[in-house]
């Protein structure tokens, strides 16, 4: 075997050792790779897939994850939105609840309460300053419980309309205490001669059914859940 001339290396590389190990130019920028060390391990643009600014959505194709996005605000949910609406209604059906104790015949009324006293053993004179004094007592009683209420119910709504949790605490105790009362109301005006009609019931009964529907969306999760984030 003949030596090679002088200058030249086995293996007939020119200029001496290789410098990229049998590639050609020299030792590559990026194992092999043209154009040197490739962005996105050997993926054109960079990242794997091709995209542009080098961020894929995900190896799964879905988008990808956005601060922001999850944590976020809660979204006002139907409950929310229902509970504002039937804190009107409720409201509704507790004026019409009152009103027939304003419009209700004075006389009927009464009737009946110089009857009921005269029963539990009363003269017809005193009987009949009872009544008089019953009937002022009621209709003073109805006006300011009314006024009270419509307040209230005002305060609530409004409370509510601000994401505060305190209007809806407030809410249900009023409304748990506006239900019990109506109801013994029923009761016990029958009892005591306070000329309670078949339409005052109802709309008592109405007034009730609306409340305990307001109550059960204040108490559901959803709600609790959607008022918490606005607590500081």
């Amino acid at each position: 075997m003949s030596n090679p001339p002088y200058g030249e290396q086995p293996g007939g590389y020119p200029s001496g050792q290789p410098d990229g190990q049998g590639y050609p130019g020299g030792q590559p920028d990026g194992q092999g790779y043209p154009g040197g060390q490739p962005d996105g391990q050997g993926y054109p643009g960079g990242q794997p897939g091709g995209y542009p600014d080098g961020q894929p959505s995900s190896k799964y194709g879905t988008d990808p994850y956005a601060p922001g996005t999850y944590g976020g605000p809660m979204a006002e949910p139907k409950k929310f939105s229902l509970l504002k609406t039937f804190t009107l209604v409720s409201l509704a059906a507790y004026v019409l609840s009152s009103l027939p104790s304003f419009f209700v015949s004075g006389d009927q009324v009464r009737q009946d309460m110089i009857a009921t006293y005269e029963q539990s053993g009363m003269s017809s004179q005193e009987a009949a300053d009872m009544s008089e004094m019953g009937m002022a007592l009621n209709t003073g009683f109805t006006w300011v419980t009314l006024i009270i209420a419509v307040g209230l119910y005002l305060l609530v709504y409004f409370g509510l309309k601000k994401n505060k949790n305190w209007a809806r605490v407030t809410g249900i105790v009023f409304g748990l205490v506006g239900a019990v009362f109506s109801l013994l109301g029923i009761a016990f005006g029958s009892l005591l001669g306070m000329g309670v009609d078949a339409l005052g019931i109802v709309l008592t009964l109405l007034y009730v059914a609306v409340t305990v529907y307001w109550l059960m969306l204040a108490f559901s999760t959803d709600v609790k859940t959607y008022l918490k984030q606005f607590t500081r």
